[in-house]
């Protein structure tokens, strides 16, 4: 476990934003609310997110360290609902797994759009996300 806290620690400062999210974060701030649902750890989430610079680009940022279930459990979804005051048919969820974030967010009513990247799961059966970045 002290290997894996190290190799975290270290990591974080390798972090870097993929091209272009700096831009796109800053034209969406002034007309939509967004916040972060992860299922990090919360000694690791929130500093990653100021170490990046998006820390306060979202509100709220829900982190399941935090409570006692994942992503794709309803509950942390409609965390950020009710925080947001906003119903599922009012948003679209962005994830890179498409269990976890897209098969979650979809049985709440939300519109989807599965972000391809080098983590999460790229495929699970019956499950297919409204939009593919």
């Amino acid at each position: 476990m002290f290997l894996a806290e190290v190799y975290r620690a270290v990591s974080r400062f390798r972090l870097q934003l993929y091209p272009g999210i700096e831009e796109v974060q800053s034209q969406l701030r002034g007309h939509y609310l967004m916040a972060a649902v992860s299922d990090g750890q919360s000694a690791w989430a929130v500093p990653e997110l100021h170490a990046v610079g998006l820390l306060d680009y979202f509100k709220p940022i829900i982190v399941s360290g935090n409570l006692v279930y994942r992503k794709p459990d309803k509950r942390i979804f409609e965390a950020a609902l009710v925080d947001m005051k906003l119903a599922p048919s009012e948003v679209l969820f962005i994830g890179n797994d498409m269990y976890r974030d897209i098969f979650g967010a979809h049985k709440l009513g939300m519109k989807t759009v599965f972000f391809k990247s080098n983590q999460g799961e790229q495929e699970e059966e019956g499950v297919q996300a409204d939009y593919v970045i």
